[in-house]
């Protein structure tokens, strides 16, 4: 049974509605926490809480408490709230609990000797030194820990010191041909690695293709690279080769191909051929400027 049948409280407050009930020890009580808001204008606050008010006689007695609020004055009738007795033998029956009623009111006021004012209007003081320099010292320090963050940011996108000088960046052409140097004297593909072999290659050939032709290449399909090279001026011996060493690398990357030792040790020079001759063109174009 529901020990609080009616309540009453005012907007926003919390009432405690508790439910007792009385079980066979060797029967496990259930009491689901239900549905949320329990009705219009009623929420459940938390979870159901269940104790055990006495044991006599193989029997326990129960007590289940549940938490409600409410935020619009009027008076609401509750749901009836389940629960559950399972038996040993794995039967089940429901057991229905009176949700009662709620009286949720507003504070009161006595009209007859309310009396109103006016509105007074805000008083203001001037402010004081001692007022505005705190604020100004905190501004300062928000613009100094500002600056020193972008600092450190750009220092380690750069990987440099906090305070050093900026460090001149290579032209893509370096920085591509360093890159396969140090690849070939790794020796990747003479240990069994044709697959990093072949995939720090094309790594290395797309970002020399963003950096000379400023273009995207890190998301793009072999396919993709192409069509975006396709419009450019490159050689079509020069644009051949690239095409068969990217399509070499796709089938070693995807589709478990073995390469030959000669295209393994053909790769890293044609990678470094059409460097050389992209960077080639580029080099005229600056002379004829």
């Amino acid at each position: 049974m529901n020990t609080n049948v009616k309540d009453t409280i005012l907007i926003g407050d919390h009432r405690v509605l508790s439910f007792k009930t009385k079980v066979p020890k060797d029967v496990k009580f259930i009491f689901p926490a239900p549905s949320n808001p329990v009705t219009q204008g009623v929420e459940l606050i938390g979870q159901p809480v269940t104790d055990t008010l006495s044991d006599k006689g193989g029997e326990l007695e129960l007590e289940t408490r549940i938490t409600v609020t409410s935020f619009d004055s009027g008076s609401y009738t509750l749901p009836p709230v389940p629960a559950y007795l399972q038996h040993s033998d794995g039967l089940v029956d429901t057991v229905w609990f009176d949700g009662g009623k709620l009286e949720v009111t507003t504070i009161q006021i006595d009209t007859t000797t309310f009396k109103p004012y006016d509105i007074k209007g805000q008083l203001t003081y001037p402010y004081t030194v001692d007022e505005f320099l705190p604020w100004a010292g905190l501004l300062f320090a928000a613009v100094l820990l500002g600056y020193f963050i972008r600092r450190f940011i750009r220092s380690r996108r750069e990987k440099r010191s906090l305070f050093a000088k900026p460090v001149v960046q290579d032209p893509p052409y370096i920085v591509a041909l360093r890159g396969l140097e140090e690849i070939r004297s790794r020796k990747l593909w003479q240990n069994n690695q044709e697959k990093l072999y072949y995939t720090e290659i094309v790594d290395t050939l797309r970002l020399y293709l963003e950096g000379r032709f400023n273009i995207t290449t890190m998301e793009k399909t072999t396919g993709e690279i192409l069509d975006s090279l396709s419009s450019l001026r490159i050689e079509p011996k020069e644009f051949s080769g690239l095409k068969d060493l990217l399509t070499l690398a796709d089938y070693v990357k995807f589709a478990k191909y073995k390469p030959s030792k000669e295209d393994n040790e053909n790769a890293i020079p044609a990678a470094i051929r059409f460097v050389n001759a992209t960077f080639s063109e580029d080099s005229e174009e600056e002379k004829g400027r």
